[in-house]
C-alpha cells in the first residue's frame, strides 16, 4: 500500500507541470478565437514546423521556438479598430454590465506628432498586436503577456509598410510576429529584430511609449484616443487570463540562459541613455517612489521623473519615466528571465 501511495504522489508531481502547460495553452486558445476553429488554420499548436514558417536562418537555437498553443492568426490582430474618446469610454462603462475600462487597468500609450493613444493591456492579452496609424505614421502596439514586454512600433521598413500578425510560435516564451509577405519573416515582439525569413536582421523601429494607466494617461492626455472592443472578445476582455500563470512566478516555455536570483517573472523597467542601458527593478521603483507616486532621480547622467501608479491585484506595478534634462533615452520594459535571454551581458538587479 506504501508503494502504490508513493506512486501516486510520483505522479502528482509529474502531472503538475503538464496541467499548469496545458492551463496556459488554453488561456490563449479560448472557444471564441477565430482561428482556433478553422479547419485551415496553419500551426498544430504544439510543433513549430507545422507553422508554415521558413527557418532555415533562424537566428537563434530551435530548441528555443516553441508553439504557444494557438495557430497562426490564432490571437487575431486588431486592424486599424475604431476609436473612442475618453467621454466615449465612459458611455461604454455607463452602458455595458462590465466595464471595459477603468482608472486602474495599465494602458500603453503613445503620442506621435501631438497625437496621443493608448491601448489597454487588458485588450492586448487577447490579440498582442494592434496595427493602427498614429500622426499620420503606421505603427503596431504590441504586447507578449507572456514576458510582460510592451512596446510600440513603426511599420514601415525599407520603404514598405508592414502588415503584422501573430505567428503562434514564441521565441524565449516572447511572441513571435510575422509579416504578410509572399515570404514572410519572423519577428521577435521584445527586440523587433526579424529573427528569421527573407528580413532576418531588420529592426522595426522603435517609438517612445509607456505602460501607465488609464487614469494617469487620461489625465495627462486629455484628447487621447482608445480602440474600441472588437464585439466577438467583449466579455473576454474583463477577465485576466494571465493572472494565474503570473503568480505561480515561473515560466511555461522555453527561454535560455535563465537568469540566476530573483525570480523569473520580476517586472523590470530597462532604460538605454547615450552613456550606455541600465536594468531597473520597477517593483522596487514603485515602491521607492513618495507618496504622491514621483521621485526625481538620475540614469546615466540623464534626470528623469519616475512615476508609479497603484496596481490593480495580481498586476505588475505600472511604473514609467518622463525626462526632466540631458540627452534622450529608451525604456523597455520586460520580465526578468525575457530581458536576460535576449541581453544576456547586461547586469539584472
Amino acid at each position: 500500500m506504501a508503494g502504490r501511495g508513493g506512486r501516486r504522489r510520483l505522479a502528482v508531481v509529474f502531472a503538475a507541470p503538464v496541467l499548469l502547460l496545458l492551463a496556459v495553452v488554453a488561456w490563449r486558445l479560448g472557444s471564441d478565437v477565430r482561428a482556433s476553429r478553422d479547419h485551415h488554420a496553419v500551426g498544430d499548436g504544439s510543433h513549430p514546423r507545422t507553422y508554415g514558417f521558413d527557418l532555415a536562418n533562424l537566428a537563434y537555437p530551435e530548441s528555443l521556438l516553441a508553439a504557444g498553443g494557438v495557430p497562426r492568426d490564432g490571437l487575431p490582430a486588431l486592424d486599424r479598430p475604431p476609436l473612442l474618446t475618453p467621454a466615449g469610454v465612459d458611455s461604454l462603462n455607463d452602458a455595458e454590465r462590465g466595464k471595459y475600462l477603468v482608472g486602474a487597468d495599465r494602458v500603453l500609450g503613445a503620442v506621435v506628432r501631438g497625437e496621443a493613444r493608448c491601448w489597454p493591456l487588458r485588450v492586448l492579452d487577447w490579440h498582442e498586436v494592434c496595427l493602427d496609424t498614429l500622426g499620420g505614421a503606421p505603427l503596431a502596439a504590441t504586447w507578449s503577456p507572456l514576458s510582460g514586454s510592451a512596446a510600440v512600433y513603426g511599420r514601415v521598413v525599407d520603404g514598405d509598410t508592414l502588415q503584422l500578425g501573430v505567428s503562434g510560435l514564441l521565441l524565449n516564451s516572447n511572441t513571435l510576429l510575422f509579416d504578410r509577405a509572399a515570404s514572410p519573416s519572423l519577428w521577435c515582439q521584445l527586440t523587433g529584430e526579424a529573427v528569421a525569413g527573407p528580413r532576418r536582421g531588420d529592426v522595426l523601429p522603435r517609438l517612445p511609449a509607456v505602460v501607465t494607466t488609464w487614469e494617469r494617461w487620461r489625465r495627462d492626455h486629455p484628447g487621447t484616443t482608445v480602440p474600441a472592443p472588437a464585439p466577438t472578445f467583449k466579455r473576454r476582455y474583463q477577465s485576466r487570463p494571465y493572472q494565474t500563470y503570473r503568480s505561480g512566478g515561473r515560466t511555461r516555455f522555453p527561454s535560455a540562459p535563465l537568469p540566476a536570483g530573483g525570480g523569473p517573472l520580476d517586472p523590470l523597467l530597462i532604460v538605454e541613455t547615450p552613456a550606455g542601458r541600465r536594468v531597473l527593478d520597477a517593483a522596487r521603483l514603485a515602491r521607492e517612489t513618495g507618496p504622491d507616486g514621483v521621485r526625481t532621480d538620475e540614469v546615466d547622467g540623464v534626470a528623469v521623473r519616475i512615476h508609479a501608479a497603484p496596481q490593480a491585484p495580481g498586476e505588475q506595478p505600472a511604473v514609467w519615466m518622463e525626462l526632466v534634462s540631458g540627452g534622450g533615452f529608451t525604456v523597455y520594459y520586460a520580465d526578468r528571465f525575457a530581458w536576460h535571454a535576449f541581453h544576456p551581458e547586461d547586469r539584472l538587479p
